[in-house]
């Protein structure tokens, strides 16, 4: 296919995206405005400057970029910001299905928004959205983060056990496991993911974003993750490869972000995504932080056929392994391909 009917075939297929952060998807724009209206930084004059954060080579710095964003969430109704650009993102990729990755320890610990103030105009905001004529369905996994260590994150897991105690809603899945990898071992979060499952909510992890296979194989065998974030590092692994084909273990792959973080991946041509693909593997295609890696999904997927060079066939495939990963349920997922097959362009006679 041609360059342009390559991007406009991307472009006009519905998407399903499971591995994607709330607050790194708000736009420079509104981020501006939340410093204007706090007076955070008088040094950044516009939305342009903002620009300076995709400056990064690590996780570590990407992170602290992050925690930076997340500082200017200091009342509730800021959090509107997060509802109108996630669902203009959405709506710009074809995005009718999305898991979002929500982080509040950087907000609760600024003191100045509780946990309910945090979730309540994210879960009232979605809600309305999917309720919409054409609206995107986007659903909420709390990240409890393993940068503050496991106490703050058994506390965001009991903040959510409370909330969802007071507040019947499916908008909310369950946990994810993200943050700083190095230095926090999964393993001391298993406490908290057997409460998530017992219950009843879904819980992922991210695992060999920065540390090797062997924190993969614990976020599998100990905290009994469902899915992992990243796992660019279970290539290093054949029988972690092995284990996470036969157990059905959903890879949530991010490209553009393990290349510009340069752990593992220094390149679109050392990713190790269609290696997962061939070895029977549910890899699922991504953005993680759409603002901060300057990608979107519909670009991510035009990567792939660029640099890994996916033909439509291999398009739709991951496409569908995307749907297939996500924890819709049976009709939902039954429902999605349906659509995704609907719009796929017809054999000739």
């Amino acid at each position: 296919m041609a360059a342009r009917s390559i991007s406009e075939f991307i472009a006009s297929l519905p998407k399903t995206e499971i591995h994607i952060h709330a607050e790194a998807t708000v736009s420079f724009d509104s981020y501006f405005s939340l410093n204007r209206k706090y007076k955070a930084d008088p040094g950044l004059k516009s939305p342009a400057d903002f620009r300076k954060l995709l400056e990064m080579d690590s996780l570590g710095v990407m992170i602290k970029n992050f925690f930076y964003l997340q500082s200017l969430f200091r009342a509730p109704e800021d959090f509107s910001l997060v509802v109108s650009d996630v669902q203009a993102y959405a709506k710009r990729n074809n995005i009718h299905y999305m898991e979002l990755f929500v982080a509040p320890s950087m907000v609760l610990k600024q003191g100045n928004i509780d946990f309910e103030g945090i979730m309540d105009p994210l879960v009232e905001g979605f809600a309305r959205a999917a309720a919409a004529k054409d609206g995107p369905d986007i659903r909420l996994l709390v990240d409890v983060s393993r940068s503050f260590g496991k106490d703050n994150a058994s506390r965001n897991f009991h903040h959510l056990l409370s909330y969802l105690s007071r507040r019947k809603t499916d908008r909310i899945l369950g946990i994810g496991l993200g943050g700083q990898e190095m230095g926090n071992p999964c393993i001391a979060y298993k406490d908290v993911f057997r409460e998530a499952r017992e219950a009843g909510l879904h819980a992922v992890a991210h695992a060999g974003e920065e540390v090797g296979p062997e924190s993969i194989r614990d976020a599998v065998l100990e905290l009994g993750a469902e899915r992992i974030g990243h796992g660019t590092s279970a290539i290093q692994d054949p029988s972690l490869m092995d284990l996470l084909r036969d157990r059905a273990i959903p890879l949530e792959i991010c490209p553009t972000s393990n290349v510009v973080t340069g752990k593992y991946v220094r390149s679109f041509a050392d990713h190790p995504m269609n290696a997962f693909l061939a070895h029977g593997i549910l890899a699922t295609l991504n953005t993680d932080d759409p603002v901060l890696f300057d990608v979107e999904l519909n670009g991510e997927y035009l990567n792939a056929a660029r640099h890994l060079l996916w033909k439509p066939s291999q398009i739709v495939k991951v496409l569908k392994n995307g749907i297939r990963g996500s924890f819709m349920d049976a009709a939902g997922k039954a429902a999605a391909l349906a659509r995704l097959d609907a719009q796929l362009p017809k054999p000739k006679a």
